[in-house]
């Protein structure tokens, strides 16, 4: 939308921020009516005097370029988006809540004054030099929404506006109280509550999926936290925390006496200061994601039942499985691997069914092993996902589709998720996703070498031009 200069105001000697902003290419009439709302943005904004908030000093247009520009405070810093990007893309537990309760307060006075910020995101909270959280772009986000929605686009980050601001609803102070609560999120988790492989993804999941409990990807954070979330991010508006001190209220007593804001300062202070030997032993750099499977009932048998004979089957002729000759594979037959060359043994294969049991031979359990989450994003009603694990078939699910439809977008996505385990080492996976009545029959091919203990996540996009398989 435009670019920010760093700057010095002549006439008291400090250093400010002027962000200018682009409007080359709009109608004159669009024009006009964008520079009388600038000025009314740049006046709310104005009002807005809060240590948690970035200051606006000055509006004006340049004398040459007639570009519209803000002149604001200048925070000496990095954006939270910018230390979450280092470790494990997330806070120990006391830094994300304390950090969170000061956005919430700041925005509850900005709330109080009739403003709206609409953008609430990590890139939009800078963290100074002593570790404070301030809130940037007070109405600067209502300006950009103007420049980018009379195009017929979706202005901000899907991953945290609300569902009625994808709607096309009106956004108020609850819409940012959400935005907050996906922010706090992924904080926790190092994950975002909704993600996708494209922005229509990533909104019919915040307008009709319920994320996963933060406590089911971290066991020691407290259960009272699911409850804060579920209200933050509920889809209906009335059924969010209301205002942003409730909120923040909320949230310390979940703090309780153990944690301090002094220490979430400290922690964020030394990140901005590149001390990378003491801001380690604050990171929680060991990864406490819990894979959740999220299968039905349906199809979870028969996902067991094909993998057992693909173990016994393998297992053939020796001493602790020949009981396995007798064992009948299901009546619908899986599709064939296409020849490829093998990179190594087949590996052992440890699958976990509905009821937590593992499938494996004794001698199997004893080998190392690295776990893969497969997530499958499809378009189909019907379909079958085939994947081969160096020839060895791991995993045949069938793709349900969902008869609902939103207005919003003419396809709806699905997205399924399970998990495995096999032995580390390198592999090579295929695979291959067919829906006769889609006329979709693709396969890839994907090298991986996998260390031991390690946890990936395959992800599968089944485009309707080329299947996209990524692993992460």
């Amino acid at each position: 939308m435009g670019v920010v200069y760093r700057a010095r105001d002549p006439k008291i000697d400090r250093l400010v921020a002027i962000k200018t902003i682009s409007l080359a290419g709009q109608e004159p009439e669009e024009e006009q009516a964008y520079r009388e709302r600038f000025v009314q943005e740049a006046r709310a904004a104005g009002r807005l005097s809060h240590p948690g908030i970035v200051a606006i000093f000055d509006a004006g247009e340049d004398p040459e370029s007639h570009e519209p520009y803000l002149v604001m405070e200048y925070v000496a810093g990095e954006p939270l988006s910018r230390i979450l990007a280092g470790g494990d893309h997330k806070l120990p537990l006391s830094d994300a809540l304390q950090c969170a309760c000061k956005v919430a307060e700041a925005l509850d006075y900005a709330h109080s004054q009739g403003v709206i910020h609409r953008d609430i995101k990590p890139a939009n909270i800078l963290i100074t030099e002593d570790g404070r959280a301030k809130i940037a772009d007070f109405g600067v986000a209502r300006l950009n929404h103007a420049l980018v929605t009379h195009k017929g686009q979706i202005f901000g980050s899907p991953a945290y506006m609300a569902p009625e601001q994808l709607s096309g609803g009106v956004a108020d102070a609850r819409s940012d109280l959400f935005s907050l609560g996906v922010m706090l999120y992924s904080m926790i988790t190092g994950f975002r509550p909704f993600q996708g492989n494209s922005a229509e993804t990533v909104c019919f999941k915040v307008m009709n999926i319920e994320p996963v409990p933060v406590t089911s990807f971290q066991h020691d954070v407290p259960a009272e936290l699911d409850a804060i979330m579920a209200r933050a991010i509920a889809k209906d508006p009335a059924e969010r925390f209301q205002s942003g001190a409730e909120m923040a209220q909320q949230i310390r007593n979940c703090v309780g006496s153990g944690a301090s804001v002094a220490d979430a300062t400290s922690f964020f202070a030394r990140v901005i200061r590149k001390d990378a030997a003491t801001a380690s032993a604050k990171w929680d750099r060991k990864l406490q994601q819990k894979q959740v499977l999220r299968t039905r009932l349906y199809w979870g048998s028969f996902m067991a039942a094909v993998v057992l004979a693909g173990l016994f089957t393998g297992w053939q002729g020796t001493e602790g499985i020949r009981t396995a000759a007798a064992f009948q594979p299901p009546s619908i037959p899986a599709p064939s691997a296409p020849a490829v060359k093998k990179t190594q043994a087949a590996a052992r294969i440890v699958h976990k069914g509905l009821a937590g049991r593992k499938h494996a031979s004794p001698q199997a359990v004893q080998v190392e092993m690295a776990r893969l989450q497969v997530e499958i994003l499809h378009h189909f009603n019907t379909g079958r996902a085939s994947i081969w694990l160096d020839d060895e078939l791991v995993f045949d699910q069938n793709l349900r589709g969902d008869v609902q439809r939103h207005p919003l977008f003419h396809t709806v996505e699905m997205n399924q998720t399970t998990s495995f385990q096999f032995t580390s080492g390198k592999h090579l996976l295929q695979v291959l996703v067919v829906s006769p009545a889609n006329s979709y029959d693709q396969i890839e091919t994907l090298d991986a070498n996998l260390s031991i203990g390690s946890e990936h996540v395959l992800q599968v996009n089944c485009d309707k031009r080329k299947m996209q398989v990524t692993l992460q």
